[in-house]
């Protein structure tokens, strides 16, 4: 594998806009914008925009290898970003973009993607990954952010100091290290990153849902440095976490609710007038990834004999929020 030079981002929303925008800061010539169908035309003609500035994003469609028929060129890293239900096309989308030493980082949320990815693409490609701590915000093109978040990123396990990559770990991850670092992109590697996957579920599926149920941006559900101060919000989101950690248990993850902790220290840390990607889809009537957190517990909840009732409730009333934007 060689060193990681080109990027090409599959799905220009929040996360993945906010990360193509420090690779654009870098090299504006490094990062290319997948832009199939109708989104070619559309981010063509009105353009993509980071924090009220528009960036002359290179754009690629479904068809191109970033080079001439006769001489073509792959990108050396694809990040995919899009919503979980967009995964599938996404897949077929980059089709004609992967090449023989493309690596592919998965930002999307959920525990499923890079093995969804990998019967495709090879799971040799595909470190899990995943990004936390950002406060980014999407509408059309627009994205608008003040955290930039830290992408996790590694094998299951990882020979890791401090969270940086050694001459132990694998090679892709010190490639991805290693253009990281070149770009000033945030990142960590953990000794354990199938638990901080976990981790990261078990937060998407309490906030998430919780904040897109309740209409709410991220401020109800901080407590403002009081412990002592735990709010309606706050407990509701614990509550469909602590279903997760039971399952995970279960599963072989070794989450424990001391791992709250962690997540409420973030979580305080987040801009208190920005919301998650579940608010912003159920505010914006657009379809949200409920299948992939509640339903996932659900499944996972009967497959071990865990009772899952508020991922259930969470389940049914998103549903049923999705429902009235077709009425």
């Amino acid at each position: 594998m060689k060193k990681i030079e080109t990027v090409l981002l599959a799905g220009a929303g929040a996360v993945g806009l906010t990360q193509a925008s420090i690779i654009y800061q870098w090299n504006p010539k490094a990062i290319h914008i997948l832009a199939a169908g109708e989104r070619f035309l559309r981010y063509k003609e009105k353009g993509l925009q980071i924090n009220q500035q528009g960036i002359p994003f290179s754009l690629v469609n479904e068809e191109n290898k970033l080079g001439s028929l006769e001489n073509p060129k792959y990108p050396d890293l694809i990040i995919i970003a899009c919503k979980y239900h967009h995964l599938e096309q996404v897949i077929i989308d980059i089709k004609n973009c992967v090449g023989p030493d493309t690596l592919i980082l998965s930002l999307l949320n959920g525990i499923s993607s890079e093995e969804i990815i990998g019967k495709t693409y090879g799971k040799e490609r595909l470190p899990l990954a995943m990004i936390i701590g950002t406060d980014a915000q999407h509408k059309n093109e627009s994205t608008t952010f003040k955290l930039k978040g830290t992408i996790y990123f590694g094998e299951k396990t990882n020979p890791t100091t401090n969270g940086k990559a050694n001459a132990n770990c694998s090679q892709k991850v010190q490639l991805l290290a290693t253009f990281f670092d070149e770009v000033g992109i945030s990142y960590y590697i953990p000794e354990d990153m199938l638990k901080k996957l976990w981790f990261k579920f078990m937060s998407n599926v309490g906030i998430n849902q919780a904040s897109a149920i309740l209409k709410l941006p991220y401020g109800p559900f901080q407590n403002n440095n009081k412990p002592e101060n735990i709010s309606y919000a706050r407990q509701l989101m614990t509550d469909a976490m602590k279903e997760v950690v039971l399952i995970a248990q279960k599963e072989g993850i070794g989450l424990t609710e001391d791992d709250f902790q962690e997540w409420y220290d973030c979580l305080d840390g987040l801009t208190p007038e920005s919301s998650t990607s579940m608010c912003q889809d159920i505010m914006a009537s657009r379809k949200t990834e409920v299948e992939m957190f509640a339903l996932t517990v659900i499944e996972l909840g009967k497959k071990h004999g865990i009772p899952t009732p508020v991922n259930k409730t969470f389940y049914y009333q998103i549903k049923t929020l999705e429902e009235t934007f077709h009425r």
